[in-house]
């Protein structure tokens, strides 16, 4: 993964995240606002061999996150809520302000693939598992995508790998949340660090190995930007 410092390209990215902010000031105020991520979601029909393809508008805003799939219950142990989907989302250039939120899909067999939207203000999580009781892990790919401001990290891989490719994104300036939170019971882990660009699971053994390729990581803080970390990691999904 080419991560950009002080050179042209660098100079590029940085020059794409004064555009976005740009964009995020002017877009509300000229009436641009399509509504959430989840009734884009909620209104998409099948197409391309998926459950649902999600065509979003060229320049609009929508706002907050998006869960595809159950989730644990701490309590029961139990997978609770919707099953998984296959979705496409295709962002034609479309901002997705996440509002603190997630992208997610989550204990499933599905796949997920997102392509050229702007992310802002929250991440894109692919969430499984691989136990005795449960083997749930999707897949997807996220493309051509530029990621401003995400919350915690850009993308995050926590119990998914082979059959995920993330690649020619952009992502800026993830921002550091304290730490990420245990899957089992919800607890944050000081082991599991928040502030990467592009977080991808340790655990090959039991998820595989992704596709991560031709993405270009930037921060604006010049030490957070010399920190490898800052721009990819390596996490378990325990802590």
């Amino acid at each position: 993964m080419s991560t950009p410092r002080s050179n042209p390209a660098a100079l590029l990215v940085a020059a794409l995240a004064a555009l976005l902010v740009a964009v995020l000031v002017v877009a509300p105020a000229t009436g641009a606002a399509a509504g959430t991520l989840r009734e884009a979601y909620d209104a998409a029909g099948p197409g391309g061999g998926y459950d649902r393809d999600v065509a979003l508008e060229t320049g609009a805003v929508y706002t907050g996150g998006l869960l595809i799939g159950p989730v644990l219950s701490p309590f029961s142990w139990e997978l609770e809520g919707e099953i998984g989907e296959d979705v496409r989302i295709s962002g034609n250039g479309a901002i997705l302000d996440l509002r603190g939120e997630q992208i997610c899909i989550s204990y499933c067999q599905n796949r997920l693939d997102i392509e050229d939207c702007v992310i802002v203000n929250g991440n894109v999580r692919f969430r499984g598992m691989n136990t005795s009781d449960y083997v749930e892990i999707p897949q997807g790919s996220v493309s051509y995508c530029t990621f401003y401001s995400p919350h915690d990290y850009g993308v995050r891989l926590q119990g998914a790998g082979e059959g995920v490719t993330i690649e020619r994104n952009i992502v800026v300036d993830a921002v550091d949340t304290g730490w990420d939170f245990l899957y089992t019971h919800g607890a944050p882990n000081e082991w599991l660090p928040t502030g990467t660009n592009i977080s991808a699971s340790v655990q090959a053994g039991f998820y595989g190995v992704p596709v991560i390729r031709e993405n270009w990581s930037w921060h604006s803080d010049p030490a957070t930007n010399s920190t490898p970390l800052s721009h990819f990691s390596y996490l378990c999904e325990y802590g």
